[in-house]
């Protein structure tokens, strides 16, 4: 008798489990927060999130490659761009990171820097938090720098790397885009070398295709004359094994009015 009421709760228990884990579930979350947009913004927040998945976002969206990818840039002028919040494209692009923001995958908005001219120029950029983690305990070394370690918050990260110097800035950014080490080394050399000399370092590019172009998003420079290398290859391959997945579930969510980028991505990103 005993063994049928353990049985019982242990029964009721992994229902529970699995009643709570479906209401809170990704998906379930993600068409929540697109259901409260109006039709507009939901026409923008198609675009918005296609437009990472058809560039390097994929990469971090679909899979563990990539710890942060660029998605959209913002430019604005400081003093008139956020009166009416409302229809500030500031204000709704960096609604939508904290709506698409579920379980893995992050997006967070990074004002640049450097103005240009009378223009604030931002950047809102998507992570996978499982790479990004892992690349905190890989590149411990140059991140204890800061304090940094895989409990702290990405913001503060790109806060940080944005106003740092130079050689720094470029390092941790080459990191943080899924660079290898060996790319990430020769860049920040050669900018050395470049501020020493006064000359430019003649480069390659390694390129790794994305949804709309084969070159010039997931790309790093290498040395002249460049061989790859089997950690480039393998880069290279399992990128390509995620985009041709890609390919296929775009083509399924395709529709005569454009592509239904939130229901793909509430149903395949790498949460």
């Amino acid at each position: 008798m005993r063994i049928i009421q353990y049985i019982l709760r242990f029964s009721f228990l992994f229902y529970l489990v699995g009643f709570f884990s479906a209401c809170y579930s990704p998906h379930r979350s993600i068409v929540k927060s697109y259901k409260s947009l109006s039709i507009q913004e939901r026409s923008l927040a198609d675009t918005f999130l296609l437009k990472a998945l058809d560039r390097e976002g994929l990469y971090s969206i679909m899979s563990p490659i990539k710890p942060m990818s660029s998605v959209h840039f913002v430019r604005f002028i400081p003093d008139s761009a956020l009166t009416d919040p409302i229809k500030s494209e500031v204000n709704l692009y960096q609604r939508f990171a904290q709506l698409f923001s579920v379980g893995n995958i992050q997006f967070v908005y990074n004002p640049f820097a450097r103005m240009d001219s009378a223009n604030r120029n931002a950047e809102i950029y998507v992570l996978n938090k499982k790479r990004w983690n892992e690349l905190m305990i890989e590149q411990q070394t140059f991140f204890s720098k800061w304090g940094f370690n895989e409990q702290v918050n990405p913001a503060t990260v790109l806060a940080v790397t944005e106003y740092e110097k130079s050689y720094n800035r470029w390092r941790s950014y080459g990191y943080l885009f899924g660079y290898p080490s060996h790319a990430v080394d020769f860049f920040v050399e050669a900018g050395k070398q470049q501020d020493s000399t006064g000359k430019f370092v003649t480069r390659d590019f390694f390129h790794i295709p994305v949804y709309v172009r084969t070159n010039g998003h997931f790309t790093y420079a290498v040395p002249k004359g460049y061989q790859p290398s089997i950690e480039d290859s393998t880069l290279y391959k399992r990128s390509y094994e995620v985009l041709q997945r890609y390919k296929l579930l775009r083509s399924k969510y395709s529709t005569k009015t454009g592509v239904k980028a939130v229901k793909l991505y509430a149903r395949h990103a790498h949460f």
